[in-house]
């Protein structure tokens, strides 16, 4: 029985912008330019969304959308800028066969990295085991051989007509 997919959404932390909000708040009273400047920011936050499932991860910016296979993933490593670490925001740079991508400014990204990693491995596995199952599978489903020969035997006893009969040997081709 598959497994029902489930689908955790990130956002980049609000961290990553606080210098810019710190200086919104310091030019509210020029003619409203802070709260242009809170507002912005605020939008270009929640512009960003990276959704990871147990299928894959979606980076989703304002304009673009990357989506990257669990199986194509080859590695994730944490990257730290030294401001953001004291904050606890680092990035993930997610390996995958066609490239990395970047999931920026997550808090305490460490233990998302190893999920990932984790997932990737699982992935592989289910898809290598999925592999050997299809390889060992019949090249006909179970039944067919017996309702061939019961189909042969009632033309050759002339209960079906030749018309009849290369009729239902087409559905066993097929």
């Amino acid at each position: 029985m598959p497994k029902e997919k489930q689908t955790y959404d990130l956002h980049p932390d609000w961290r990553l912008y606080l210098g810019r909000f710190a200086l919104g708040v310091l030019l509210v009273p020029l003619l409203g330019l802070g709260i242009w400047l809170i507002w912005h920011y605020r939008k270009k936050l929640n512009a960003t969304v990276y959704r990871i499932s147990n299928s894959g991860i979606t980076i989703e910016r304002k304009d673009d959308r990357e989506t990257i296979t669990l199986a194509d993933v080859t590695g994730c490593k944490v990257h730290w800028s030294p401001l953001l670490k004291r904050f606890g925001i680092g990035s993930i740079v997610v390996s995958h066969s066609t490239g990395s991508a970047d999931i920026t400014a997550i808090s305490d990204p460490e233990p998302i990295a190893t999920l990932i990693e984790d997932a990737a491995a699982s992935e592989r596995e289910r898809m290598k085991i999925r592999e050997e199952v299809e390889r060992t599978k019949p090249p006909h489903p179970s039944g067919t051989l017996d309702k061939k020969n019961e189909l042969v035997g009632l033309w050759q006893q002339g209960l079906i007509s030749e018309k009849d009969y290369q009729q239902e040997l087409r559905k066993f081709e097929s």
